[in-house]
């Protein structure tokens, strides 16, 4: 059987649920092949236990839109000096954005408490992961957090959190 697959710290899916939910609309195109197609379109497949869930919608899969703000979270949190005001709410309020529609995205659907837990460990494992001195070293995911609180890239995840789908993490370039 297939885990849960995680996203990022806390963030799931439980695919072999997702599969037993939508067992009607299960295509078996090859022997231990079982193929779903979902709204977004978000294509799941599973072979020999493995699966694969790839967003199809064209903006971006939700999931991977989730790790991204997560970076710029961290980043914003561990050097908060280097943002102003604005700065920092609108990346939290894109957080806060990526969280919820993964929660109430995802399969089971994730409790207002269980979101919050999930997104306060997975924010300070990114934070351990990046390891941010908030020096020069840093400047790539220290400008990233700067890149998300633009209008421009504010705009770009409202498309990608603006209709409901599995919140997957594939493709993230």
């Amino acid at each position: 059987m297939a885990a849960p697959a995680v996203a990022q710290d806390g963030f799931s899916i439980d695919y072999d649920r997702l599969f037993r939910d939508h067992a009607a609309a299960l295509h078996s195109p090859a022997p231990g092949v079982e193929h779903l197609e979902l709204p977004g379109p978000v294509i799941v497949e599973r072979r020999a236990g493995q699966v694969r869930a790839t967003d199809q919608s064209g903006w971006g899969a939700a999931g991977c839109a989730l790790q991204r703000l997560l970076i710029a979270a961290a980043a914003v949190t561990a050097c908060p000096a280097l943002y102003t005001p604005e700065q920092r709410d609108r990346v939290a309020a894109q957080l806060l954005r990526g969280v919820d529609f993964f929660a109430e995205n995802t399969v089971p659907p994730m409790s207002d408490s269980a979101r919050r837990t999930a997104m306060m460990a997975a924010l300070a494992a990114t934070r351990a992961r990046l390891a941010l001195s908030c020096g020069p070293r840093d400047s790539e995911a220290l400008a990233f957090a700067s890149h998300i609180a633009e209008d421009r890239s504010w705009q770009r995840f409202a498309r990608i959190f603006e209709q409901p789908r599995l919140p997957v993490t594939d493709p993230c370039p």
